[in-house]
């Protein structure tokens, strides 16, 4: 089911589409590219992401051992992440803490990601939340970066707090 875009995801991809027109991947510092990248992942513009990856770069999940490498399996990456939930509301990704090193290549990128899970949740997931499960999932991404664009893309998440939903978990306690 396909639905129109706000008025407000309207306007940002037209200030991301305006942003890749005024300035190209390789005359972008690590600063521009963190404003871009945060516009283009909060407003699921998978188009305008993709533009920021290295051809042969690579998106790791920690939590669960996968590796996507090449633009075409990271993007395969994303539009699965996007079908597997849903946003309305306040529920979507907010950054929370953005910074990156002194020479630009690293890039820390932490956020709340709150949604819904659809019935389109990967179906290889051993611990599959049922559909309509809402989650509030902290995730920390650490980017390589060179020449304006992602290189490498660790992800870092709590997979029970995914699959557990509302479940307590402790380890010292």
């Amino acid at each position: 089911m396909t639905t129109e875009p706000t008025i407000e995801e309207t306007k940002t991809n037209n200030d991301l589409n305006k942003a890749f027109t005024e300035m190209t991947t390789e005359t972008m510092n690590t600063t521009d590219l963190i404003k871009v990248f945060t516009a283009a992942f909060t407003s699921d513009d998978i188009e305008n992401w993709k533009k920021l990856l290295a051809p042969h770069g690579e998106w790791k999940i920690m939590a669960t051992g996968e590796t996507f490498r090449g633009l075409d399996k990271m993007v395969e990456l994303a539009n699965r992440s996007v079908a597997a939930r849903k946003h309305s509301g306040e529920l979507g990704i907010k950054p929370t803490n953005v910074f990156q090193n002194a020479e630009g290549t690293k890039l820390c990128w932490e956020y709340i990601h709150t949604g819904i899970v659809t019935e389109n949740w990967p179906s290889t997931s051993s611990q599959r939340p049922a559909p309509g499960t809402k989650f509030t999932l902290p995730i920390m991404l650490m980017c390589e970066v060179k020449d304006g664009k992602l290189t490498e893309v660790r992800e870092y998440f709590d997979l029970l707090t995914l699959t557990e939903a509302g479940t307590p978990h402790h380890l010292y306690s």
